[in-house]
């Protein structure tokens, strides 16, 4: 009797810790999002790297600013859901930037959803984030 009251106790103070502290992949609260994008029919004479799209479009940019709790939560979800790809040429037209509590990270998107992260420069593909993304932008 004895042995099963401690398991039962076990287990219930491991599922709280686990609960809380979490076995994921990503620790991270996404307290807010912004899409900086440009129209993506904008034609350029040549593609645009990550580091000059705000140069580039800084007349024509538009922003959403995502703070709705519903749609943060699904963005946390979709920020695990990189798969990393083989670098190519990106022509970019969207800055997509996770806030979390004490960071952020951004991210570029070109035109047919290839993701580069701005600060690492590895490539991704995110189908669930570039839907996302293509929805917000219409």
């Amino acid at each position: 009797m004895r042995n099963i009251i401690i398991s039962v106790i076990l287990i219930t103070v491991l599922n709280i810790f686990f609960t809380k502290y979490g076995y994921s992949q990503s620790q991270k609260v996404v307290i807010g999002a912004l899409i900086e994008y440009e129209y993506f029919a904008t034609s350029t004479v040549e593609d645009v790297p990550c580091e000059f799209f705000k140069g580039t479009f800084a007349e024509t940019i538009r922003r959403i600013d995502i703070k709705d709790k519903i749609e943060l939560k699904r963005l946390a979800n979709y920020a695990n859901k990189f798969k990393e790809t083989t670098p190519k040429p990106i022509d970019v037209r969207v800055l997509f930037t996770f806030r979390y509590r004490r960071s952020q990270e951004k991210y570029c998107m070109d035109r047919w959803g290839l993701w580069v992260n701005k600060k690492t420069g590895k490539c991704y593909d995110n189908k669930l984030l570039t839907d996302f993304v293509l929805k917000r932008c219409q």
